[in-house]
């Protein structure tokens, strides 16, 4: 960072960082640097799916570092993760309530993916879930996109919700105000746009054919 400063190429970069380990006093460093953004891997609104997810802090701790972030000048990406294996639709609802309470300037939603290699992955190999069949079926927003099922929810589901959470988000008013206060009217414009459009998906299709 401080070479970054002393040369001055007037960078507008972002990077990842860990709820636990941002340090305020890193902040102010980190924006004269040229990092604007930081994407926070949240995962979760439950404290009980963080749990088991390896996440040790509370909601308070991420409102709070979110909050110092904003205050350094710095933007927020904000990291989700629904179909975690402890969620239900209770615990996924907090989740996108508490994304909602945030209003990070930008967010990921994700559905919870066993990707090759991965704890999960191992897991669901165990447990004998259906995994893809395909490498593209480990996309996000693939059209035969399948994640994970959760102890309580079906794959379905999980994506169901994500998809529905993802358009809550990203046409809810109080976050499209705040990003025309921040940005303007033509990233207003682009996120409308963005959040008209609805992701065709395999899994969808194939429960409508069967009823």
């Amino acid at each position: 960072c401080d070479l970054l400063i002393e040369r001055d190429y007037g960078l507008n970069i972002w990077a990842y960082a860990r709820v636990d380990t941002v340090k305020p006093e890193m902040l102010d460093k980190l924006r004269r640097a040229g990092i604007l953004w930081l994407g926070l891997g949240i995962e979760s609104g439950s404290e009980h799916v963080r749990d088991g997810a390896e996440k040790a802090f509370n909601e308070d701790d991420i409102t709070n570092v979110v909050r110092e972030i904003q205050k350094a000048g710095i933007y927020v990406i904000g990291n989700f993760i629904f179909g975690l294996p402890d969620d239900d639709l209770d615990t996924m609802r907090q989740t996108l309530d508490l994304a909602v309470e945030l209003n990070c300037e930008f967010v990921n939603f994700y559905s919870a993916m066993a990707y090759p290699g991965s704890p999960l992955y191992v897991s669901a190999l165990e447990q004998g879930l259906p995994l893809p069949e395909r490498w593209s079926g480990f996309s996000q927003h693939s059209y035969d996109c399948h994640p994970l099922p959760t102890e309580h929810l079906t794959a379905a589901e999980v994506l169901k919700f994500r998809d529905d959470a993802f358009h809550t988000y990203f046409s809810n008013a109080r976050y499209l105000d705040m990003v025309t206060q921040a940005f303007g009217w033509d990233t207003r414009k682009h996120i409308e746009g963005m959040a008209r459009h609805r992701l065709k998906r395999k899994i969808f299709d194939e429960l409508d054919a069967a009823e």
